[in-house]
């Protein structure tokens, strides 16, 4: 596996930390619910599960944590099998997938009661842009949220990022 540092999105193959563009846009201060990801698990019987989060924030270049709800498919199969990859896609030409393990490091939010948040160790990103070809990612799936919510959600982000 090739660990290249980065200079320029389509210059890089893989690596086995976040590249500093890509823990910048998972490291947001404003601790809002994005940008949403999708995350692909492991079924019991090898389907692959994918589902969106928006909680997911990095930690450092080699850990993220986001939260989820312990009644949801996402949860047990991280549980039953902590294989985990995560696909982003946002602006300036992002295209990642994020492989990694994963481990419950809060089993009950105060925030959510639900939800447990999760940590990923990073194992892999891989850069899937388009090589070689000039392009834009003008924008990722993003959410808002109204007033009451809004503060829901900062204290939820703010939770995982702590935990």
């Amino acid at each position: 596996m090739a660990t290249d540092t980065p200079q320029h999105s389509q210059q890089w193959h893989s690596a086995t930390e976040l590249p500093q563009h890509v823990f910048a846009t998972l490291r947001q201060f404003d601790r809002i619910a994005n940008p949403i990801v999708v995350v692909a698990t492991v079924d019991p019987d090898g389907s692959p599960r994918t589902a969106p989060f928006g909680s997911l924030r990095a930690i450092t270049p080699r850990v993220m944590r986001f939260a989820c709800d312990r009644r949801h498919t996402t949860f047990a199969n991280l549980i039953r099998d902590g294989r985990v990859t995560f696909a982003l896609l946002a602006p300036a030409n992002i295209a990642v997938s994020i492989r990694g393990r994963a481990r419950v490091v809060k089993e009950q939010m105060s925030v959510a009661h639900t939800d447990a948040i999760v940590e990923i160790a990073v194992e892999e990103v891989k850069n899937n842009a388009i090589s070689g070809v000039e392009y834009a990612i003008q924008s990722g799936v993003t959410v808002a949220y109204p007033g009451p919510v809004a503060e829901l959600v900062e204290r939820y982000i703010a939770e995982v990022e702590e935990a």
